[in-house]
């Protein structure tokens, strides 16, 4: 089923901080006391540890389980990484709080994509979920990565707001607004369903038209993103966009937050890390082989439904 040799991926993720300033109402982190992610951040050593094992990545994502921002490294790792040619990207972040340098670190170094989790359209809804935040706060530190944007002539970072339509913020109205100040902000904005399996949307038919999102089928959270950005099923990340934890544990994914193979890419390098037997085991379970219980998938709820529908991953969709 498999190469002797597989091609080494050129992206990667790479967690650079799961600490987190909000206290959000569903968070996995908050509720279950940081899971098997634990606390903390990368620190400037392991960062370029990792950039000098891994030559071959070239592009990372930097934010998963906690806010980058709070990693008192980031602007000399963003420094860093353009000085070497990888291109960063930033994922679901709530940018309650930045400094001024930072900001103007990510247009001067070429951030190329930052996601920013906004979740209503006032400060009233936004905090029903975002617990802690301030939902002007972030709008005007989106305004001034815009005014350093125009400063230093550049289109990047790509700004999109991404807004998880739930039970706190699924009125027209909200979904409207938010559309509409995401416009004047050169905002992309997209939707998300819930991950919360017991939320039931109060007009299906309006946020279907008004979202895209159909809550008519049973389509997992991921997929709405998915499907719009074209990065193809999370369990393809284990092939082709590794995830790193901050202490240097190898997690496969972003979805996952419960069980790492032990061993320490900061350590021995990504190449060596993605040959280890689970590893190896696992990509064969993905794809409907043999289930192998030591690995981080195979509690996975994800990897369930894989199994449920019997819609493993095929080999043509993890060749890059």
């Amino acid at each position: 089923m498999f190469f002797k040799k597989e091609k080494l991926p050129v992206n990667a993720r790479l967690d650079l901080c799961s600490m987190c300033n909000l206290n959000c109402r569903d968070c996995y982190m908050r509720k279950y006391n940081s899971c098997a992610i634990g606390s903390g951040y990368v620190t400037l050593e392991n960062f370029i540890s990792f950039l000098d094992k891994n030559p071959f990545i070239k592009i990372l994502e930097i934010s998963n389980n906690g806010e980058v921002f709070l990693n008192p490294h980031l602007l000399d790792m963003l420094k860093i990484a353009y000085e070497r040619g990888v291109q960063i990207y930033c994922n679901s972040v709530n940018f309650n709080k930045v400094s001024d340098e930072v900001l103007e670190g990510f247009v001067k170094y070429n951030v190329r994509m930052l996601t920013v989790a906004i979740d209503g359209a006032c400060q009233e809804t936004y905090v029903k979920y975002r617990r802690g935040g301030n939902f002007d706060n972030v709008i005007n530190n989106i305004k001034k990565l815009n005014e350093y944007k125009k400063k230093y002539k550049k289109i990047y970072p790509e700004l999109l707001w991404q807004y998880i339509v739930m039970d706190t913020n699924d009125s027209e109205e909200e979904i409207l607004k938010a559309k509409e100040i995401a416009k004047s902000l050169d905002c992309e904005i997209f939707f998300k369903k819930t991950w919360n399996p017991d939320y039931k949307p109060s007009n299906p038919v309006m946020i279907e038209k008004l979202t895209g999102l159909d809550f008519g089928n049973d389509d997992l959270a991921f997929s709405d993103f998915s499907k719009k950005w074209g990065v193809g099923h999370p369990c393809i990340s284990v092939w082709n966009w590794p995830q790193v934890n901050w202490d240097g544990r190898l997690m496969l994914c972003c979805c996952n937050y419960f069980k790492n193979i032990d061993i320490n890419v900061f350590e021995i390098g990504l190449e060596k890390a993605l040959q280890h037997p689970i590893v190896k085991k696992t990509k064969k379970m993905l794809m409907g082989g043999k289930a192998c219980k030591d690995s981080p998938c195979y509690n996975c709820w994800v990897y369930k439904n894989i199994v449920k529908e019997k819609s493993f991953i095929k080999k043509k969709e993890v060749e890059f």
